[in-house]
């Protein structure tokens, strides 16, 4: 089984401010973190969150609208590259 966790990109950083505050309120665990190099964003800040969180993480953002740049499953062996989930 592969290791991996998903990290969502953002816009600005006010999004990605957004997005930690509802997750904490919420109970979900969220990091904040900087942008991988191999990642490109308009923003420096990317949310980490945990696999088994995804479905309602995105069903969170479509609630309060939060808008997100992409989602990324990241690996935590860094073997493979990122991919776009």
């Amino acid at each position: 089984m592969e290791d991996y966790f998903v990290l969502f990109t953002f816009y600005s950083t006010h999004l990605a401010l957004a997005f930690e505050n509802n997750l904490k309120s919420k109970n979900i665990f969220v990091k904040l973190m900087p942008v991988p190099r191999q990642i490109s964003s308009s923003c420096g800040l990317a949310g980490k969150i945990e696999k088994k969180d995804l479905e309602q993480v995105k069903d969170i953002c479509e609630e309060e609208n939060i808008e997100y740049e992409e989602i990324y499953k990241i690996y935590e062996n860094k073997v493979k590259d990122p991919e776009i989930l």
